[in-house]
């Protein structure tokens, strides 16, 4: 299915320059590119070689968007397109600085306007059909199907247990086997699975599909911490680059946020009294300590007895302070957080002390989320929103995992887009639409406990 997909949207992006190319011809020189008029107006050099460099130079932008970004859903998205055009157009410089073909520039310019109107608005178009993944998944994490098969295009048509035995019925046509790797197949099974995948028919991890289609890690199935931190070894050179962006972004916009802050201070000041700023110490990257810093849109005694996690509707916040969260404006002081070297832009959020070490006892690889600075904002923010309770809390864990294993300057824009919406929508603070939030957190903290008594299970049986 992807493959049909990427070779389909290639054939059809290039297809798209051509009538971009054309059409462009027509604007700027009065006819079709190659015309006897056009020659004349070229002074015979033409456009042919332009056009043929134009036509490769998509075909390998869409393979380079493919080779840097081979995952996702079976289905065309605007960052592709957009990334994609832009390697065409760096494709396109570098090949003619090499080449040096004649070409005219407005028409080489209104070409490529035209095009990349042309592609979101192929992808807009087919983003509006219904479209769906029919899946055979090979596991006996059944949560974990549950919730596969209630997501948006996701349809679940068979299970199969690893450990079956006896005949096995291939897969129905336009199906996807999805395979859970954490579990112990059957001879039967793995023979099944070799089949399939020697047949030409599309194999996947679980994990990998789940997580296209959820934007979460499933806890449960997390082996033993290796995809984590693999994947951010990977990303090793991009963290340096992140943090320097983090710092420049912020003082660049130094003059446009920091009178926001002085006003709102003067406001919580005048309104709620003091103190302004409200102070918690927060574990941070590598589980250093870092004292956060944020406007108080509490009570001034809201913890006299002791820290605990606010709720939307919590008695504790103020007028002031629940539309402060609503739009954000509480988190502005975390800006000189980042410019300190303790927080990023966006990240995992920094969690408070007492509650880390709960999680880290309940929750396999908890520390995993320490391996990078946590952020203002994030995946799990906008995703997920305020956590009022312990069981979301565990929820969106599984969303800073999977951004842990993913992040990327294309992810961080996402992130920043959602925020952005989040802030003009005032939606901080409102209930989450999904309704069963609580009992999918507590699905996934039971399997995430299933899966470490197993490896305790397995590492007994090694050791006898």
């Amino acid at each position: 299915m992807r493959q049909r997909l990427l070779v389909g949207m290639v054939c059809a992006d290039a297809a798209l320059l051509v009538v971009a190319f054309v059409i462009a011809a027509f604007v700027r020189f009065g006819d079709h590119p190659f015309s006897a008029s056009v020659l004349a107006q070229t002074q015979g050099r033409g456009l042919t070689r332009i056009f043929l460099i134009a036509v490769v130079a998509a075909v390998l932008g869409d393979a380079l968007v493919a080779a840097i970004l081979p995952q996702g859903p079976p289905r065309p998205t605007y960052a592709r397109g957009a990334l994609g055009a832009l390697f065409t157009f760096l494709a396109i410089t570098a090949m003619i600085v090499l080449l040096r073909p004649y070409y005219s520039r407005p028409h080489l310019f209104t070409t490529l306007a035209i095009w990349i109107v042309l592609v979101l608005t192929m992808r807009l178009v087919l983003r509006l059909r219904p479209w769906t993944e029919r899946l055979v998944i090979v596991t006996s994490a059944e949560s974990i199907v549950r919730e596969l098969d209630a997501t948006p295009h996701i349809s679940v048509v068979g299970v199969i247990d690893p450990e079956a035995s006896g005949p096995l019925s291939a897969p129905p046509p336009d199906t996807v086997l999805t395979v859970d790797l954490s579990a112990r197949w059957s001879r039967e099974v793995t023979a099944y699975v070799s089949a399939t995948s020697v047949a030409g028919r599309e194999v996947r991890p679980l994990n990998e599909v789940y997580e296209e289609h959820t934007g979460r890690v499933p806890l449960g199935h997390l082996s033993e911490g290796w995809e984590i931190e693999t994947s951010l070894l990977r990303k090793l050179p991009f963290l340096p680059l992140k943090h320097a962006v983090d710092l420049v972004l912020v003082v660049l916009t130094l003059p446009v946020w920091m009178p926001v802050v002085a006003l709102v201070a003067l406001l919580v000041r005048v309104v709620d009294g003091t103190p302004v700023i409200f102070r918690q110490v927060r574990v941070g990257r590598r589980g250093e300590l870092v004292e956060l810093f944020k406007f108080r849109t509490m009570r001034a005694d809201a913890e006299a007895h002791g820290a605990r996690q606010a709720t939307g509707d919590d008695p504790r916040i103020t007028p002031l302070g629940r539309f402060l969260r609503s739009v954000r404006l509480d988190e502005l002081p975390q800006f000189f957080n980042v410019l300190r070297g303790e927080l990023s832009l966006i990240g995992p959020r920094p969690e408070q002390v007492g509650f880390v070490e709960k999680y880290r006892d309940a929750i396999p690889f908890y520390d995993q989320r320490h391996l990078v600075r946590p952020g203002i904002t994030g995946w799990a923010q906008v995703r997920h929103g305020y956590a009022a309770s312990e069981e979301e809390t565990i929820e969106k864990l599984s969303y800073d995992f999977y951004y842990l294993k993913h992040m990327s300057p294309l992810l961080d824009l996402e992130v920043l887009g959602r925020s952005v919406w989040t802030v003009l929508s005032a939606s901080g603070t409102k209930p989450r639409a999904r309704p069963s939030a609580e009992e999918a957190a507590a699905l996934e903290l039971e399997a995430a406990e299933q899966a470490q008594d197993e490896r305790r299970n397995r590492r007994a049986k090694r050791m006898d």
